[in-house]
């Protein structure tokens, strides 16, 4: 059902791209660079080899019902896969940042996302995960990764990505 529903890749592979993990500069502590911990590593590893299975298809996409925050039952075997990573490694912070692509107003989509984002932290917390854990944004179709020209390009924007961060809560918010 591929069609009329939102959906949302988890896009973990792509938030390390720019540079290696142990080298890190993050826009989440915008006072030098970031050193990450052996246990943000090995979350971040893990949260990679989660978006390589859902890429071969062993993991669904996370998705949502068309222009709503609900997110859809298929969606949850990832989540509670990212959920068990989270609560094996306690001291880790992650940031859900939720993405859509460039139909409807541009308000419209930061709302939506905003809404997509809180979506996930909030079924990540109902499997245990400590809320202070976890902080969300929602950018709206800001950050494209594709050619929004097409359906292929907007069905690559409309996703959630899980970015791993080391930062006091104190300092970023």
């Amino acid at each position: 059902t591929v069609g009329a529903v939102g959906l949302f890749a988890f896009t973990a592979g792509l938030w390390l791209a720019a540079a290696p993990l142990l080298a890190q500069t993050s826009q989440d502590e915008p006072w030098g660079e970031a050193r990450f911990t052996p246990a943000q590593i090995q979350a971040d590893r893990e949260l990679v080899e989660i978006q390589k299975r859902i890429e071969r298809g062993d993991l669904p996409r996370i998705e949502f019902d068309l222009d709503s925050d609900r997110i859809r039952p298929e969606s949850r075997p990832v989540l509670d896969v990212i959920a068990d990573v989270l609560l094996k490694n306690p001291n880790v912070k992650i940031r859900v940042s939720a993405h859509t692509c460039i139909l409807g107003s541009r308000q419209y989509n930061l709302e939506l996302s905003e809404r997509r984002a809180k979506a996930v932290k909030a079924y990540l917390v109902k499997q245990g995960v400590a809320p202070p854990s976890i902080r969300f944004r929602g950018w709206g179709a800001e950050q494209p990764i594709a050619d929004n020209s097409t359906e292929e390009g907007r069905r690559m924007n409309r996703r959630v990505e899980f970015h791993v961060i080391r930062a006091d809560w104190d300092s970023v918010y």
